[in-house]
């Protein structure tokens, strides 16, 4: 029995975005309400009402016209949640608005391990760090398929988010970790971009649409698909390729031709120079026996504490803590999760074999406890 909600959602993509807003709705109107979704409790600089309304207009501006079917995701889930279309949208861009302007406050702090155990067998793991308090917020979604061509989405993220990180049943996997550069623009945000790409089957056709698509802000994602394994770093206006069977990313640009657009603090940037030097020590010289389990341990090191790669917020709301880990095996079908801090969280089976069972009445999931 699983204590991390599984928020099952099915239909077209308005129906799914419904049925977001509606198991979640008392969620998503709490964080709405704290202080415009905590985004002016982590700034140093509060934003105000009409700048919010500004700049969400021109991010929904781009979404709706490249990536039309998860606009209509964000009309069910502001129906279903009983809040505005503008405020459905700022929560999918509430890192490019804790960071207008103010850049130098996003410490990052996720690492992400991937590698290839074989020849058709990809893992990939990471910590997620966020500031704001977000631990409580955290769910697995669970995307039945609208029709057959269409692969069933395994994802973790948060009440009111559509995108963050996930696999599908296609094979493909998608990581992210922060990057810091200059020229973040009103566009589609990177959870969004993740949501939208865990829609296809392979690492070629991610390439693709990352060219087409008119990007807000830099990250850096680990792409696997069960034959290739890349880390896409990336800027709103150009991206860079690393391919490797064994890869790690903290928070800092490793492409040389971007290294020099890293505009991240130095401070977060020791942290994370520390962090991938760690990742790289504490990963045993075997890949064919490292398990789940075997991850999880490296992510809840606290050699660096308590900003290691289990980090500790230590109750400041404005810096970066560990509020989860995922582990994923998708040639097995299998996305492992631990809730809250890696130290102390249980490892959590999900499996995409589930997806032949899947049923879902109503609002029949489970919501966030």
């Amino acid at each position: 029995m699983n204590t991390v909600p599984e928020i099952i959602l099915k239909g077209n993509s308005y129906q799914r975005g419904l049925q977001h807003g509606s198991m979640l709705r008392s969620h998503i109107n709490n964080f709405l309400n704290d202080n415009k979704a905590r985004i002016n409790s982590i700034r140093h600089a509060p934003l105000e009402d009409s700048l919010i309304k500004d700049q969400v207009q021109r991010h929904v501006a781009v979404i709706e016209e490249q990536l039309p079917e998860i606009a209509r995701e964000l009309k069910g889930l502001a129906e279903g949640a009983g809040i505005t279309y503008e405020d459905a949208a700022l929560l999918q861009i509430r890192m490019e608005l804790i960071g207008f302007n103010e850049q130098d406050i996003l410490e990052g702090d996720c690492s992400t391990i991937g590698f290839q155990k074989s020849s058709k067998e990809i893992v990939t793991g990471q910590t997620i760090d966020l500031p704001g308090n977000m631990t409580d917020l955290g769910c697995v979604f669970r995307i039945i398929p609208e029709n057959e061509s269409s692969p069933g989405i395994l994802m973790y993220g948060f009440a009111g988010l559509l995108g963050y990180l996930g696999m599908n049943t296609h094979g493909l996997s998608i990581n992210i970790n922060m990057v810091m550069s200059d020229g973040w623009q009103p566009g589609v945000s990177p959870y969004l971009l993740v949501r939208h790409l865990l829609g296809l089957s392979s690492v070629e056709e991610c390439i693709s649409e990352l060219k087409r698509i008119k990007i807000s802000s830099s990250r850096s994602f680990l792409i696997g698909d069960g034959k290739k394994l890349i880390n896409v770093e990336f800027t709103p206006t150009e991206f860079r390729i690393l391919e490797a069977p064994l890869l790690f990313h903290t928070n800092h640009f490793l492409h040389d031709e971007l290294k020099e657009k890293d505009t991240i603090h130095f401070l977060f940037k020791n942290s994370s120079i520390k962090r991938l030097k760690l990742l790289q020590q504490l990963l045993p010289e075997e890949l064919e026996n490292l398990d789940a389990k075997m991850l999880f341990e490296i992510f809840a090191d606290h050699s660096l504490y308590p900003v290691g790669i289990c980090a500790h917020a230590e109750g400041n709301i404005r810096r970066s803590e560990t509020v989860g880990a995922v582990v994923m095996e998708s040639a097995k079908g299998k996305f492992h999760v631990r809730k809250g801090h890696v130290c102390t969280g249980l490892t959590e089976t999900f499996e995409l074999a589930g997806f032949v069972n899947a049923v879902m009445d109503g609002v029949s999931s489970p919501v966030i406890k």
